[in-house]
């Protein structure tokens, strides 16, 4: 296997079983290309689905590291299941429904303040060792925020066509 940067989408984790396979093609096991290319597309239980049937057909995998790569696409699941269920939890009542919203406001109010602010009115100045938090919480609030109101529309979508 390469050394491309690519392998873990998006600079994460990377799923259970997609670590596996990694490892797995790490120690010499006969891996199939195929099994990488459908696990580097994985997104959903379906896809999961397709990646477990892809496993179990495969005959260069031994039967332990087929079953070891099953166990891990079942973490996988169970935390795609996890996930889904704290998202739809969240908009049962009011409050939770504007948790996001308003955290999302006022983070966004403070960090416009600080830039606007900053160096303009008197000696105020924010300590350097703020920032890179600021970024980093900013920055995951904005991705989960728009990320799952995409997700919480598909979902309605569906569900209404269903």
């Amino acid at each position: 296997m390469s050394d491309n940067p690519k392998l873990i989408k998006n600079g994460g984790n990377g799923t259970f079983v997609g670590n596996a396979l990694r490892w797995l093609s790490k120690t010499g096991a006969n891996v199939a290309p195929e099994l990488l290319n459908i696990a580097g597309q994985v997104t959903g239980i379906d896809g999961l689905s397709k990646l477990g049937d892809a496993i179990r057909k495969d005959d260069g995998l031994s039967d332990s590291e087929k079953q070891l790569l099953l166990r891990e696409m079942e973490y996988d699941m169970i935390e795609m299941v996890e996930v889904t269920k704290r998202l739809k939890y969240d908009n049962e009542h009011t409050i939770t429904r504007l948790v996001r919203p308003i955290t999302y406001g006022a983070m966004f109010i403070m960090f416009l303040s600080m830039v606007f602010f900053d160096g303009n009115i008197g000696d105020f100045a924010i300590n350097p060792l703020y920032v890179p938090v600021i970024q980093s919480l900013f920055g995951t609030m904005t991705v989960f925020y728009f990320g799952s109101r995409g997700i919480e529309k598909v979902m309605k979508t569906f569900k209404n066509n269903s």
